[in-house]
């Protein structure tokens, strides 16, 4: 009798193999673009956040071009999962998946925006000297709003959006348990009223900032998750026999 080419997922080896690899790897990216993130952000605001940033940026010239290599990694790492995503979620909404990928997107050029600020601030401070530094103090501080303006209006809120369309997708599909993505649908929305606040000016007795960690650290659960156990599906229901006297295909 021919043996079956399909596992009790439904998918062929070849399938359970891809799926496994596509994971794997955008677990992988899940890491990096955190760790990008927070890196990379911290290296150039360490200068911009100075009462004379313009002087830092030029003394700190490696720290800050490190930054924004590290920044322009994360603006690449959010499309390679949006892109590896996209066949994986597409069966389970086409709408839904092309939606991640669009918002993701945009959160990545919304990212190449704040690093394109940073480096206008550093060119304008490599002339040198605090007397050249005072001359162009306005247009440094025009770009340090559009590169915060991108942080609240762009990059954060896209995140939050793209943080609750995929766990709604990965929630509907159990392609990982219901808890986790339960975890990052309400980590999403938090992210999505952090967001909010600092764009209405809401004063609050408790760090706004909280509101973003439950998504933050959720990521890092999916990532483990992803490269340690993959995507999940639910076991096909199972078939009724063939009645009695009909052969078996492939028999």
């Amino acid at each position: 009798m021919a043996t079956s080419t399909l596992s009790t997922t439904g998918r062929t080896p070849v399938e359970g193999v891809r799926h496994r690899t596509t994971a794997r790897v955008v677990g992988v990216l899940f890491i990096v673009a955190t760790v990008t993130a927070i890196i990379g952000g911290g290296l150039v605001m360490q200068s911009l956040d100075a009462p004379d940033y313009l002087v830092q940026v030029a003394a700190h010239e490696g720290q800050v071009v490190a930054g924004v290599v590290l920044e322009f990694i994360l603006a690449l790492s959010v499309i390679g999962i949006a892109a590896l995503l996209l066949p994986v979620l597409r069966p389970h909404g086409e709408a839904m998946a092309v939606g991640y990928v669009a918002v993701r997107t945009l959160e990545a050029a919304f990212i190449l925006m704040a690093t394109t600020t940073a480096l206008l601030v550093l060119a304008l401070g490599q002339d040198g000297g605090a007397a050249a530094a005072v001359g162009v103090q306005p247009v440094g501080g025009v770009l340090l709003s559009a590169r915060e303006w991108t942080y609240f209006v762009g990059t954060m809120p896209l995140f939050g959006v793209s943080a609750v369309i995929l766990n709604t997708v990965l929630y509907r599909s159990r392609l990982v348990p219901a808890w986790l993505s339960l975890w990052g649908l309400v980590g999403g929305l938090l992210l999505l009223t952090y967001a909010g606040a600092e764009l209405l000016g809401v004063e609050s007795a408790i760090p706004l900032q909280l509101l973003a960690a439950p998504i933050a650290v959720q990521e890092m659960a999916l990532a483990g998750w992803l490269i340690a156990k993959g995507f999940t599906r639910p076991t096909p229901p199972p078939t009724e026999p063939a009645p009695a006297g009909v052969a078996r295909q492939g028999a």
